[in-house]
């Protein structure tokens, strides 16, 4: 990350709509890419076994692949979404995310995962999700 862009609390927060759209479309995109992976393979199978390119199987599958790679343009797009809007994506199977923040004085991590409606942790820069803590009355907590 070449600039990173610092949230308050209530900045990130405003983000957790964007985020859970954005994740809920990856996760739809991304059973679809797989179930497609699936298919292909087959049809590589089948279309590997003498099939000439007019063979529908080797047309179904040469469909399929065009429409693996625009799911995998869409999942990429919504990821460089996430990553533009400042976050750190740490696991996009889980939803989670990380970003900076000072919090009294010094620069952290708030944390948000797929499903929470505030942000309600923080960790060190040095510490993964492992060593997150509770985000009680923060500083840059509008009171």
């Amino acid at each position: 990350m070449r600039n990173p862009k610092f949230f308050t609390v209530e900045e990130a927060e405003d983000l957790i709509g964007l985020l859970e759209t954005t994740f809920e479309r990856i996760k739809r995109n991304k059973q679809h890419f797989l179930w497609l992976q699936e298919e292909i393979a087959i049809l590589k199978l089948i279309v590997e076994c003498g099939a000439n390119e007019k063979n529908a199987d080797a047309i179904k599958m040469l469909e399929k692949k065009k429409k693996f790679k625009g799911i995998a343009r869409e999942i990429e797009s919504d990821v460089a979404t996430i990553e533009e809007a400042g976050c750190i994506l740490r696991d996009v199977d889980k939803g989670l995310v990380d970003l900076f923040s000072i919090q009294n004085g010094t620069v952290v991590f708030l944390c948000w995962k797929r499903g929470d409606e505030t942000i309600k942790y923080w960790h060190s820069i040095h510490d993964g999700f492992a060593g997150r803590q509770p985000l009680m009355r923060s500083p840059s907590k509008k009171k």
